[in-house]
């Protein structure tokens, strides 16, 4: 059992706003009705029939208790409504999440944490993580690729026979294992991912530099005396790139949507770090809470979208079909 002792101040003031509840005096079958009042006392959400039906008097009455800087609390306030009798409790509108308010636009999560704040640092806690997990992923796979496609024959067997070993692991597995052992943390995930996630982009590698090492370019290098490292990474690679630029803004999206849905299942970034999937795993939790779903997902939408549109723009300015001219 975990017990938490919030800080305390005494109010100076009214409350932000007081939720009243209407309970008949039989206590039968009729529901309980509520309305909410704002911070001058006046009707701010709820059953608006509730206050069209009170009389004047009993909204002043009403008014008054919630202004009051103890937030209406005391005993309940005997009404006649719709020809019954109601006893009216005023309570003092609290608890997390908290719906979006003026001074919280994007509400509160089930800490009392500023939504809108954990969106802006979960934001760059993905999107630094998707950078180096690709540029990493891409230069670990273009280095094999290269490897495996330029020498060709039993290096090329026997590499592909590895990287199949390899790609069978589980790699959910490994990564519940490791985190339980050492604890979950960013440079853990990392490792982890970055271990399996250079997989794709070999193979890609590898059919260009399969592609490219029978070509004349290739052969009058050789003859000129280059080395195979310079021949791989300072002739074949720049024309190599194709794939690289290509996958490189589609990678980096399913590097951030894997973080998100990683940190959902609970095998992700430790708290309490900002991170989307945690907030999506408190709207589970609190399914009435629809700002933890709403916002969270709109920011995951648009930047996987931006992420896309510059990789499309950087694919256009190293298109060479757009420099070729007609003689």
């Amino acid at each position: 059992m975990r017990i938490e002792f919030p800080p305390f101040a005494p109010r100076t003031g009214p409350p932000a706003s007081v939720r009243a509840t209407f309970r008949e005096e039989a206590g039968a079958a009729a529901p309980a009705r509520t309305m909410t009042l704002g911070p001058a006392g006046a009707f701010a959400g709820g059953d608006r029939r509730l206050w069209e039906g009170l009389s004047e008097a009993e909204r002043r009455t009403l008014s008054e208790r919630a202004m009051r800087p103890d937030g209406g609390s005391g005993p309940a306030i005997p009404l006649a409504l719709d020809g019954r009798a109601y006893r009216a409790s005023l309570v003092r509108e609290r608890g997390f999440p908290f719906r979006p308010t003026p001074r919280h636009p994007c509400g509160l999560d089930s800490s009392g944490r500023d939504v809108l704040a954990r969106l802006v640092y979960g934001m760059r806690m993905s999107v630094s993580f998707g950078l180096l997990l690709v540029v990493t992923s891409m230069f670990v796979g273009t280095a094999v690729g290269a490897v495996q496609g330029f020498f060709g024959g039993r290096v090329d067997l026997t590499g592909q026979r590895l990287i199949e070993v390899w790609e069978s692991i589980p790699f959910l597995y490994v990564l519940i294992l490791l985190g339980s052992v050492y604890g979950p943390s960013f440079l853990l995930l990392l490792v982890v991912y970055g271990l399996f996630n250079w997989i794709g982009i070999s193979y890609y590698m590898r059919g260009e530099y399969l592609r490219l090492r029978p070509l004349a370019f290739v052969e009058a290098a050789r003859g000129l005396g280059a080395g195979s490292a310079r021949i791989m990474f300072r002739h074949i690679l720049p024309n190599a790139l194709v794939p690289l630029i290509t996958f490189f803004p589609f990678s980096l999206v399913s590097a951030i949507a894997s973080l998100t849905g990683l940190d959902y299942l609970g095998f992700g970034l430790p708290p309490p770090t900002p991170s989307w999937g945690e907030l999506f795993a408190q709207a589970q939790e609190h399914r009435w809470a629809w700002w933890l779903v709403l916002y969270p997902g709109l920011a995951l939408f648009v930047v996987m979208l931006l992420c896309v549109f510059v990789g499309e723009g950087v694919r256009e300015a190293f298109d060479p079909r757009r420099r070729e001219r007609w003689e």
